[in-house]
C-alpha cells in the first residue's frame, strides 16, 4: 500500500490550478471590459469557450499525469480489459471535438440563426455525443462487466 503522503499531489499542480483559475478570471474581466464590444454575442461565446478549452487542456494534462501515476491495483487491472483504453481516448477526444465544433459554430455560423435554433444545435450535439459515448460504454460494460465483477469479488474475499 502506498504511503498516504505519496497520494498527495505535488505543489506545482495545486499552484497551477489556482493560477489558471485566477488567470482565467482576469482574462474574462479584461475581455468583457475592453474587447467584447467588438464582437457579436455568439463570437464572444466562442472566445470564452476557447479560453475554457485551453484551461481544461492545461489542467487536465497536469492532473491526468498525477492520476495515472497513482492508479490503484484495481484500476490497473480494469485498464487491461479489452477495449478500455481506446474507450478512454475516445471519451476524451469526442467531447474535445464537440467543444471545437461549438467554437467554430458560434464564431462563424450562429449569427445566421435565431436563439432557438442555436439552442437546438447545442442540445442536439450534446444528445448525439451522449448517445455515442453511452452506447460505446454500455456495450463494453456488457462484454467486460463479468470480469470486473469477479475481480472485485476476489478483492473483497482477500480483504476479509
Amino acid at each position: 500500500m502506498k504511503n498516504k503522503d505519496d497520494l498527495q499531489p505535488s505543489g506545482w499542480r495545486i499552484y497551477l490550478s489556482i493560477g489558471m483559475g485566477v488567470g482565467w478570471l482576469i482574462f474574462f474581466i479584461i475581455w468583457l471590459a475592453f474587447f467584447a464590444g467588438d464582437y457579436t454575442v455568439y463570437q464572444n461565446v466562442a472566445i470564452v469557450l476557447i479560453s475554457i478549452l485551453l484551461v481544461f487542456i492545461v489542467l487536465g494534462g497536469s492532473w491526468a499525469s498525477w492520476g495515472i501515476q497513482h492508479i490503484p491495483i484495481t484500476g490497473r487491472k480494469i485498464m487491461k480489459a479489452s477495449g478500455f483504453t481506446s474507450r478512454i481516448v475516445i471519451s476524451i477526444a469526442i467531447p474535445l471535438a464537440l467543444i471545437i465544433f461549438w467554437i467554430i459554430w458560434f464564431f462563424f455560423y450562429a449569427e445566421g440563426f435565431n436563439i432557438y435554433q442555436n439552442i437546438a444545435i447545442f442540445l442536439v450535439s450534446i444528445l448525439a455525443i451522449g448517445g455515442i459515448l453511452g452506447g460505446m460504454w454500455a456495450s463494453w460494460g456488457m462484454k467486460q462487466g463479468h470480469r470486473i465483477k469477479n475481480y472485485c469479488e476476489e478483492k473483497e474475499n482477500k480483504e476479509d
